[in-house]
């Protein structure tokens, strides 16, 4: 066969060339360019540059030197949007921060954040509720949307919700002594015991910080939740921090596959798409009750404390010596759930913090989530969580280099 010069070309595979616009990357960010990266790598037809490694500017993309960009923070490229506007390059913006109408978006469902938190808490009991996210002057979109979704869905289930109104106007104002000082000011005032959720992980180390400063128990009269379970920070906190992981991952998937259909399209303009947030991964700052009821309370204080090995029901009546019937419509009552779900909850969450913490294999967190068999725990983590154990790890892990 004579390859002519016009089929040689038909075979070659265009490269798209795509920048990455992003700032000094939490742990949602770092997933969600990993991801990225990885899928363009296994697709073979991408190039990436990284604007924080100077490796792309913004003169590259005014003078066509781009296909494509994801950007996560417009505030340090002013400029940018302008540019791809008249180069009708496409962008894809992840940051979570954008309302624009001319871009595709994909980002956290920042709200549904908001209200797996206030469900969380209105599932262990409380009555009393707060927010602390970020000042008016500084405030982002998705800080909003986390308090809107929180205060929102309390106010539908008939509870108030208590916000700290911070007079900063500056990020580094947060860490000056007139900050801390009015933060502490509101927590010692808040009615307990409480549940609070903050905007990200940084927020609840500081909550937790004031708290043993005030002889404030943890959890007990506080019981604090965050966002973006930064592992690091989660667990030098004492007591170690309860968080809701966005899903970096699936956005940067999502991310790359938008952009493409855009480069391929040539459209500007795509629907926005919000990807839902995973599975809060409880430890100790919530590690508490708030129920009325001291037998209902007894119960899941029991469960918890004995979630490592198998639980039945018949065990948790030998130990707080009540009658089957009695308990099981009191829990259900108070707690919306049954006895039995219960205790597959207990096994689930601790096997989530199996996963999530440790390197052990998937037979040995079985065993030490007090699951009987690798089917059990297989059919009831799908049915809790929504995934198999091992795409969950793989999900909230960082992947091996």
């Amino acid at each position: 066969m004579v390859v002519t010069q016009h089929s040689f070309q038909r075979s070659r595979k265009r490269i798209y060339r795509i920048a990455l616009f992003t700032s000094d990357m939490d742990n949602y960010g770092e997933q969600a360019v990993q991801e990225i990266v990885r899928s363009a790598r296994q697709r073979g037809n991408c190039s990436i540059a990284m604007a924080i490694f100077d490796e792309v500017s913004e003169q590259d993309v005014a003078a066509g030197l781009t296909d494509g960009i994801i950007i996560d923070n417009w505030k340090n490229h002013a400029n940018l949007l302008e540019i791809c506007r008249n180069m009708r390059v496409p962008v894809v913006d992840i940051s979570g921060d954008g309302d624009l109408s001319d871009i595709g978006i994909i980002a956290p469902d920042d709200r549904l954040v908001g209200t797996r938190a206030a469900e969380y808490f209105i599932s262990r009991g409380f009555r009393h509720y707060a927010f602390y996210g970020l000042p008016y002057a500084i405030r982002t979109v998705w800080g909003e949307n986390r308090k809107v979704g929180f205060s929102e869905t309390l106010r539908e289930a008939g509870y108030e919700c208590a916000v700290f109104e911070s007079a900063a106007t500056a990020w580094d104002q947060l860490h000056q002594k007139v900050h801390l000082q009015a933060l502490e000011h509101w927590l010692v005032n808040l009615p307990r015991p409480v549940g609070i959720f903050t905007c990200i992980d940084k927020f609840a180390y500081e909550i937790l910080h004031l708290a043993r400063k005030k002889h404030i128990r943890v959890p007990g009269e506080f019981a604090v939740c965050a966002v973006d379970n930064r592992v690091w920070i989660c667990l030098l906190a004492n007591p170690t921090i309860s968080s809701i992981p966005l899903d970096g991952r699936k956005v940067g998937m999502e991310a790359i596959d938008m952009l493409m259909r855009m480069m391929k399209s040539g459209k500007l303009m795509t629907p926005a798409r919000l990807v839902e947030p995973l599975p809060i991964i409880h430890r100790e700052s919530t590690d508490t009750y708030a129920f009325p009821d001291a037998d209902v309370v007894g119960a899941l204080n029991f469960i918890r404390e004995n979630a490592h090995k198998p639980i039945s029901i018949e065990d948790i009546l030998d130990h707080l010596v009540v009658s089957r019937r009695s308990l099981e419509m009191r829990f259900k009552e108070l707690t919306g759930v049954t006895l039995q779900n219960q205790i597959w909850f207990a096994h689930v969450e601790l096997s989530k913090k199996l996963l999530l913490e440790t390197a052990q294999p998937m037979y040995k967190i079985c065993e030490n989530s007090g699951f009987s068999s690798a089917a059990v725990f297989n059919v009831v983590f799908r049915r809790f969580v929504g995934t198999t154990p091992t795409t969950f790890r793989r999900r909230t892990r960082e992947p091996a280099p």
